[in-house]
């Protein structure tokens, strides 16, 4: 579900179209609300709220019976939709053995961690070393 969360609807949408798209029923339409995200100060300190984000969640049947649930940050109903059918698949092919929406999923978190990756080469290319010069 993280994966589906931290994707983006248009790759998620790319993959839906490369996979059987099975009927499925509406148990939650796709609705949008607010939720408060909380920090730490510096990581480690006490926890406080930081404000609140847009959030949209949705919850599917699909046609074998497994109910699939998403929660998205932001108010895209189309990636919470897609997030919620997905998840109802791969409940359904972990039932059954199947091996159609694993390779799907893999490939939107090497997807991620290939943009991970890039924002950590970004950030390293405007590294500044400090030290200090004494002098005599």
């Amino acid at each position: 579900m993280t994966v589906l969360a931290h994707s983006s609807a248009a790759e998620i949408e790319e993959h839906w179209k490369a996979v059987r798209q099975p009927s499925f029923q509406w148990v939650r339409r796709p609705e949008q609300g607010a939720a408060m995200a909380r920090a730490r100060a510096s990581g480690t300190g006490v926890l406080f709220n930081l404000g609140e984000v847009a959030v949209t969640r949705c919850s599917v049947q699909i046609e074998s019976g497994e109910v699939g649930v998403a929660y998205v940050l932001g108010r895209s109903r189309r990636h919470a939709a897609l997030a919620a059918i997905f998840d109802g698949l791969m409940q359904h092919e972990m039932s059954t053995g199947g091996n159609e929406i694993a390779p799907r999923i893999d490939a939107l978190a090497e997807a991620a961690e290939e943009r991970r990756r890039a924002i950590i080469r970004e950030a390293y290319g405007s590294k500044v070393d400090f030290f200090m010069v004494t002098t005599g």
